[in-house]
């Protein structure tokens, strides 16, 4: 948190020297606090002299009205910052003055004159006042005060406040006690004074609220920072964020409007929302200050350690109800000119756009807002170069910024540094001290008396590399919710009904869009759904029920034919000619998805992607582009028509440098899914082909399928092996059929040399041979599966029916465990189902796509007696004695034992499952919990605890008693671990001492008692009968442990316990609450 004011910080600002309290504590801070102290009551007459009490009291309170009245009276002629800093000034002394009117109204048995020394009692202690006065007059100097702050609910201000209140009466009550008349006063007396000091901060508190209404009444200021001021409804474009500001600024005689900068910011609100170039012409694109709808966002300071690039992290943090409140409240905050805000977000959330809409909306006479993009100016320059850099890129003049300052006497610049990400990817640069720059920027220009917010806006992905200042708060953006939805497609109706109506057709409603929703929530994406639907009313007209992988199929489709029909020369092509053109369109697009894909990144440098382009989808010869096209390289022709591809460009070393990423990555996921299906297509025609001619032999070239499926594993990416699924789901059976002959063919030869095979110099990630051919086959099979229905894909069937098809198996499902990366085979792993069985003498191995059913031991290994004949696999494990099915066990699939059991499948081993099968009753009596993790010891093993129970009966009794600690320690973690915990103990209570086994009982009531619980209970009083009387012995320990678990867990219900033994501990009544 940025530093508060301290008292005497809020005095020196509002200046008020003429006063007896400026006088006392500048002396204090002069003399400082101990040497003052020890002479304070020997000044006689000088202004350092203290006060009384009482005195002190009149003093702060009659300054705190004052200053009240100042501030609300003093607007005009302030800066905006100079007005920042009165206001938080008068926020500190309204802290403790308020605490002080409650003292003057508070009725303590000490009057003034009793609570004064006399001058012999001044003597008495040397010179020196009461500690609790001098620590008094130290919490006026020292003690940071607490503000409200948009980011931090109202709420946790007001306890921090309160915090500081009894802190207050805490040395207040030291003081009355040093008093000389306190030991004068009765028992009684020095109670009620004390306890009438203890409930002073509630009563403090209350003072304080009705008088910061009160100020917040003519400051707006204060409304803000407490996040009183509600938004009017979802309010457009950040309208609200100028009312707001302009309601708290001063009017300055001589303000002029602002350079070409204001203007320019505020003329980008009237321009539509993106380039009319990526909109149809029989659509109204809304302007910017129409469609923007003010985000959803969350807020909070970010501390050491803390990862605002976590979702975890986000999660855990509290939404800001309305961004124009908060915006209003953090730009006229203290702290806005200490550290950076820093605003996050995924792409297409609008963090430009909030800047944009910002720097139009801020009112002139109070800021001066400068937007600065950061991939139009040098990577490596100092932040001043950088913002001198924009001004001249947007103005079309150089201007120093103190040049341009001095031309908004009184604004305050609002810096905002957009695109850190870009910054960071294009650039390839290391910037991990970017926000520290700024904050120490801003720290100069302050001490210069120029002082300055920065906003920087960035991805949230890239978040953690960068460091974060003390004092620094992060604001991600949300996607929208079901409302805003709804209100940027009013807009849209708005401006569009007419038109559509025309061609008879309707505006996209919100419940055809939100059935997307993970499309629609994003703004720009949900543009994109609008204009899709704008052409047929697709959605609209029952097409809502498509699935993704056809809705992404039509909306790319619809983009690519648009943008070819924008050529004079193809308007007049036969429709399945422009689709032919718009496929190539598709087609190169997907190369730039498979560009990110195979090097395992979200997105790609223009350099690799001309490389990949160049090798995978040349130029045809003597094919010369558009004259629109001719110095555009083969990258930028490829994304150049799509405006849900998001570019990222900096300047860095004199050179501009781009990365591109899709807006929405399952947009990438899908043409990656979608560029294998048409591989495979190619390749099944071709493979007709060559069956179908006699004379044609030699092998397959599957160049242009390798080439997508060797570098990376699609299991790793969910959303392609669901667009497979799908589109392989819509293909006809014969289509299927022939997929699935052609795929076999090539997997049985995958993992042999193809010195034939095309694309030989396609390399977009350097892998070695052994990683490509198993990312190739693992791929491979995984389509093979997804092509074979519910019945799923045997390996005999698999490896073309030889006789070593199981060991073939192995050796493939090894060569991936070694190959991969632990997400892909994890994801390999959570795709594929594998399930081993028996067939008379045969083992077989089944295939099926992962679906979530619960894993069973026995689907992992076979188990058969030892005296049978066998062709042993590595899935056998031998046993002499039950039937099989008496090892089998069930467990959820997403468990850590469903995982290992679902992995153990891939890579049988008999011997780990002879040590597994071991374990069965464990699972069966203890759940799936295979460890937890237990602070810095490390993983506890609950199985390993109870076996050090179960193989120690022979140990002296106090060292098994002992060997229950470990156990009583991680109950509350382990839900079943309690269960068998007293089933052992149960046991033990026969030769253990009764005391010792009460004690454990003890430690095992941390968690409500069970019926196991209260058995064991019932057990030991049983055997205890008649040995003493209640209250002495066994009997009388079992009674007092009774009555601690009623008190311990008053609704527990304890009628399981026997009767007697409740009676001896109630009485005859029942206990309450039973």
């Amino acid at each position: 948190m940025s530093e508060s004011l301290t008292y005497v910080d809020a005095l020196k600002i509002l200046g008020d020297r003429q006063s007896r309290l400026i006088g006392l504590l500048d002396g204090v801070m002069s003399a400082g606090l101990a040497t003052w102290a020890a002479t304070a009551w020997t000044m006689g007459a000088d202004p350092s002299a203290p006060m009384n009490l009482f005195d002190l009291k009149d003093e702060v309170v009659r300054f705190g009205h004052e200053s009240v009245r100042r501030v609300s009276e003093r607007r005009n002629g302030l800066s905006r910052y100079d007005r920042t800093q009165r206001l938080a000034a008068a926020h500190a002394v309204l802290v403790v003055s308020s605490y002080f009117e409650t003292l003057d109204r508070t009725s303590l048995p000490l009057t003034p004159e009793r609570l004064a020394a006399t001058a012999g009692e001044r003597l008495t202690h040397g010179g020196s006042p009461p500690k609790g006065y001098v620590d008094l007059i130290d919490g006026l100097l020292t003690d940071r005060l607490p503000m409200p702050e948009p980011h931090v609910p109202y709420a946790r201000t007001r306890e921090a406040i309160e915090a500081v209140y009894e802190l207050m009466s805490r040395r207040l009550a030291t003081l009355i006690r040093a008093a000389p008349a306190w030991e004068s006063l009765a028992g009684r007396e020095r109670t009620r004074a004390l306890d009438t000091v203890r409930k002073m901060p509630p009563q403090a508190l209350t003072t304080y609220d009705d008088a910061f209404r009160r100020l917040a009444t003519d400051n707006r200021e204060f409304e803000v920072w407490a996040s009183f001021t509600e938004a009017a409804g979802l309010s457009a474009g950040l309208s609200e964020v100028g009312r707001l500001l302009s309601e708290m600024a001063g009017e300055r005689p001589g303000d002029r409007p602002r350079s070409h900068l204001i203007r320019t910011y505020r003329a980008a609100l009237a321009d539509p929302v993106v380039a009319t170039g990526h909109a149809p012409e029989w659509v109204a694109l809304p302007t910017l200050g129409e469609a923007y709808v003010s985000p959803r966002c969350k807020a909070a300071e970010v501390r050491p350690g803390d990862a605002p690039s976590g979702q975890e992290w986000w999660a855990a943090q509290e939404p800001i109800p309305y961004v124009e409140t908060f915006l209003a409240g953090f730009l006229t905050l203290p702290r806005a000119v200490q550290a950076p805000l820093v605003v996050l977000g995924e792409p297409g959330s609008g963090k430009s756009k909030l800047t944009e809409v910002l720097a139009a909306r801020l009112p002139e006479q109070d800021f001066l807002p400068i937007r600065v993009e950061l991939r139009d100016v040098e990577a490596e320059s100092l932040i001043q170069e950088q913002i001198e850099q924009a001004i001249f890129r947007q103005a079309g003049e150089r201007a120093a910024f103190h040049d341009l300052l001095d031309a908004a006497p009184g604004a305050l610049p609002v810096v905002m540094l957009d695109g850190f990400d870009e910054l960071l990817q294009a650039a390839g640069v290391n910037r991990y001290d970017y926000l520290e720059q700024v904050r120490d920027f801003q720290r100069r220009q302050l001490a210069l008396g120029r002082p300055v917010v920065v906003i920087v806006t960035s991805r949230t992905v890239v978040a953690d590399r960068v460091r974060y200042p003390a004092g620094s708060i992060a604001l991600q953006l949300q996607p929208f919710s079901d409302d805003q939805v709804r209100q940027w497609l009013d807009v849209w109706r708005r401006h569009n009904a007419d038109i559509l109506k025309s061609r008879g057709l309707l505006p996209l409603t919100a419940e055809a869009a939100l059935s997307h929703r993970e499309l629609a929530r994003q703004p720009l994406l949900l543009l994109m759904l609008a204009v899709f639907d704008a052409t047929e009313n697709a959605l609209l007209n029952g097409d809502a029920s498509l699935g993704q992988a056809e809705l992404y199929e039509a909306l790319l489709m619809d983009f690519a034919l648009r943008e070819i029909r924008k050529y004079p020369g193809n308007q007049s092509l036969s429709l399945s000619a422009q689709r032919k053109l718009a496929e190539t369109e598709l087609d190169r697009l997907a190369a730039v998805a498979l560009a990110m894909f195979a090097r395992g990144r979200q997105s790609v440098s223009d350099s690799e992607l001309d490389r990949d382009l160049a090798l995978l989808r040349p130029e045809p010869n003597g094919a010369e582009p558009d004259a629109d096209e001719a110095a555009l390289s083969l990258a930028q022709r490829a994304i150049g028509r799509f405006f849900f591809i998001h570019r990222s460009e900096a300047h860095a070393r004199g050179h501009r440098t781009r990365t591109y990423e899709f807006l929405h990555t399952t947009f990438g996921e899908f043409l990656v899914a979608w560029l294998t299906n048409r591989a495979l297509a190619d390749l099944v025609a071709v493979h007709d082909l060559v069956r179908s001619r006699s004379t044609a032999g030699g092998r397959l070239d599957d160049g242009f399928l390798h080439s997508i499926l060797s570098f990376a594993c699609v299991a790793e990416r969910v959303p392609v092996v669901d667009f497979l699924a799908a589109i392989f789901g819509g293909l006809p059976d014969t289509a299927r059929e022939s997929y699935r002959e052609l795929l076999l063919e090539i997997l049985d030869g995958a993992l042999y040399p193809h010195p034939s095979r095309s694309y030989p110099a396609y390399e977009p990630a350097r892998h070695t041979l052994t990683r490509r051919l198993a990312a190739y086959s693992a791929n491979l099979t995984v389509l093979l599966v997804l092509l074979s229905g519910k019945g799923g894909l045997d390996v005999r069937t698999m490896f073309r029916g030889t006789g070593a098809a199981v060991e073939r198996w192995i050796e493939h499902s090894h060569l991936w465990k070694s190959q991969l990366t632990a997400s892909e085979w994890n994801g390999l792993v959570n795709t594929l189902r594998v399930r081993a069985s028996r067939d008379e003498a045969t083992v077989d191995v089944t295939l099926t796509r992962e679906d979530g059913s619960p894993a069973r031991l026995l689907d992992a290994f076979v188990i058969s007696p030892h005296t049978a004949r066998l062709e042993l696999t590595d899935y056998d494990v031998l046993l002499s004695h039950d039937p099989a099915e008496s090892f089998d066990l069930s467990t959820p699939a997403g468990t850590e034992l469903g995982f290992v059991i679902r992995k153990m499948a891939f890579l049988p081993n008999w011997r780990m499952g002879m040590l597994l099968l071991q374990a069965v009753p464990y699972f069966r009596a203890m759940g799936d919990q295979v460890r937890w993790r237990q602070g810095e010891d490390g993983a506890v093993l609950p199985a390993y605890l109870l076996s050090l129970l179960d193989y120690s009966g022979d140990t002296p009794a106090w060292e098994r008693a002992q060997r229950y600690a470990p156990c009583l320690e991680v109950l509350e973690e382990f839900p079943g671990l309690e269960k068998q915990v007293l089933l052992r103990l149960r046991d033990d209570a026969r030769t253990l001492p009764i005391a010792t086994t009460v004690d454990l009982l003890r430690e095992v009531s941390r968690v409500p008692p069970s019926e196991a619980y209260m058995d064991v209970v019932n057990d030991l009083w049983a055997r205890n009968s008649g040995k003493t009387s209640p209250g002495i012995g066994g009997r009388g320990m079992l009674i007092a442990l009774v009555r601690s678990l009623h008190q311990k867990w008053p609704d527990a219900d304890l009628d399981r316990i026997t009767a007697a033994l409740r009676t001896a501990a109630y009485g005859r009544r029942r206990p309450p609450d039973s």
